[in-house]
């Protein structure tokens, strides 16, 4: 039997509604999304086939992410059963829903993924111009710092992390670049190739350094891979990928707010990890944090003699007692609360110090899997995303937080059946807008 033929506009809607709140940092309506994308998938596999679920639920990604989270769930409620315990388990639960409503439905195919990522790009661009337009008013009317243009600063009007909202727009600018190769473009070939050089402007302003390094590395190899096209397409394509390139160098060798935050990685003592004792004063840069953080994990599964299942739900109030002993700093007491907000920063220390050995494996499934669909879809766009976000998990605890666990587990799944031949079936008013 065919489904009617609301469900998949009303699918398509329900992902630009998902779009605009994880751009925008509407939590509720966020999770929103996922529920309306999940539900309506499911009522169509079953007025179709009969059955909830389509056979793509056994996939290897999904599987991993349901059986991490069994065992963070098995684990926090035998250690406690009290609110702050449902909360956790609460919150993730995303690595059930969100990769599930990918997963359970047929709709997902070439011409809907398309369709899906030129609103996605154009909700990123509204954003983030809005974002712009905001600094340069603090800028010129409230007389800010030029700070204002970077990294947490740049988002705030929609209280966003700057790293998450590079992530989503390094997901943008391989689509483009991937779409440029094919010859489909947004609206021209001058906008969609200044749209790409927009992105990397503004992947440049977040300030992410992960980030700033796939985009250099993706602009240059999709440089090369220009090339070898025909003249007419090659040379406004190599333009802009080569001032994107420029641009990057020029940002990374000059004095400003992005090169610093380079710089303090290179400058960096590492022998100060090695101290018992630290100065409230002294900072960190990414890489020393990381680094004692390691530390910090071993001495507590050493301390706890917890190694093979963890501390549980204890990981960051242990964490915050080693901040406290250490004399890091630790806030004003009131807004800043210092480093005790801080989390490991990577997502296999994180599973190592809650759930041990056991979860540090659970976790290794999610990343060799997330691996496995690279290898199988063999798709450049796959693997410049599904990269970054694996490198992601190893420079913050992207399970820990609803929307790094939704860009986590979304976004390679969905680019993963997008970049599918053709299959199913969508409104051919969709398939006209193409």
């Amino acid at each position: 039997m065919r489904s009617p033929k609301f469900f998949i506009p009303f699918l398509f809607g329900s992902y630009i509604l998902f779009f605009v709140s994880l751009t925008c940092s509407f939590r509720g309506f966020a999770s929103i999304g996922i529920g309306l994308i999940l539900v309506a998938s499911l009522l169509k596999n079953k007025i179709e086939t009969g059955r909830l679920f389509n056979t793509q639920v056994n996939n290897s990604f999904l599987i991993a992410c349901v059986l991490f989270f069994l065992l963070q769930s098995t684990l926090l409620l035998f250690s406690s059963y009290d609110e702050a315990t449902l909360r956790l388990i609460q919150l993730k639960s995303g690595l059930i829903f969100v990769p599930l409503a990918i997963c359970c439905g047929n709709y997902l195919n070439a011409a809907f993924y398309q369709m899906l990522m030129k609103w996605y790009i154009r909700i990123l661009t509204a954003a983030l111009t809005f974002c712009l337009l905001n600094a340069v008013y603090q800028y010129l009317f409230l007389h800010q710092q030029p700070t204002v243009f970077f990294y947490h600063a740049l988002v705030s009007p929609f209280h966003q992390h700057a790293v998450q909202v590079s992530i989503l727009l390094f997901i943008g600018l391989v689509h483009l670049l991937e779409e440029a190769k094919k010859k489909t473009y947004l609206f021209n070939k001058l906008l969609h190739l200044l749209s790409v050089f927009y992105f990397t402007v503004l992947i440049l302003l977040l300030s992410s350094k992960l980030v700033i390094i796939f985009t250099f590395f993706c602009l240059l190899y999709y440089f090369f891979l220009f090339l070898k096209n025909t003249i007419n397409l090659r040379l406004i394509s190599l333009i802009a990928l080569l001032t994107g390139i420029v641009t990057i160098i020029f940002v990374l060798l000059s004095k400003n707010q992005v090169s610093k935050r380079f710089n303090e990685i290179i400058d960096g003592n590492l022998y100060l990890v090695e101290q018992k004792q630290f100065n409230p004063g002294i900072y960190f840069n990414g890489l020393q944090f990381r680094l004692l953080q390691a530390r910090f994990v071993k001495e507590i599964l050493d301390e706890k003699k917890a190694w093979l299942t963890g501390v549980s739900n204890e990981a960051q109030p242990l964490l915050v007692k080693k901040y406290i002993s250490t004399n890091m700093y630790l806030g004003d007491g009131k807004k800043d609360h210092g480093y005790r907000d801080y989390n490991t920063h990577n997502q296999f220390l994180e599973s190592l110090l809650q759930s041990g050995i056991v979860g540090l494996v659970s976790y290794g499934f999610i990343f060799l899997s997330l691996i496995s669909l690279m290898i199988r879809r063999k798709s450049r766009e796959l693997f410049f995303v599904a990269s970054v976000l694996l490198a992601y998990s190893l420079n913050e605890s992207v399970l820990e937080r609803q929307y790094s666990i939704m860009i986590f587990t979304l976004f390679p799944l969905l680019v993963y059946y997008g970049t599918r031949k053709n299959r199913g079936s969508f409104p051919r008013r969709i398939a006209r807008q193409r």
